[in-house]
């Protein structure tokens, strides 16, 4: 696997991530997931990427913050994913609530046989 995360000084770690593979909302969220374990910065850049720092909380190693950061490229791939799949299949969840709390009449254009 290839190295993407770099140390940087105080223990600190930065982790790059290209917005044209994943969107703000997917970075956020993931973020949001860690900021138990560490503290988190997100900060967009001008060359089209996300520059992601991870500083340890007290009494946490080296090593354990490495180990956090690279959950986080887990956790982030998963919320992107979920984003790909309600953009692509977002409408038949709703249309299948619609149908369930309406009669048929309401969404017999929107179905196609």
């Amino acid at each position: 696997m290839e190295n993407i995360i770099t140390k940087l000084a105080g223990g600190k770690l930065l982790i790059q991530l290209n917005k044209t593979i994943y969107e703000k909302d997917a970075v956020t969220n993931a973020a949001y997931k860690m900021t138990d374990s560490c503290h988190i910065l997100v900060k967009p850049t001008e060359n089209g990427m996300f520059n992601v720092y991870f500083e340890p909380k007290k009494n946490e190693s080296e090593t354990e913050l490495e180990k956090i950061a690279k959950e986080f490229c887990n956790e982030i791939l998963d919320m992107q994913v979920r984003l790909d799949i309600e953009k692509r299949y977002g409408n038949i969840r709703d249309l299948i609530i619609q149908q369930a709390f309406s009669p048929i009449e309401n969404i017999k254009d929107k179905i196609k046989i």
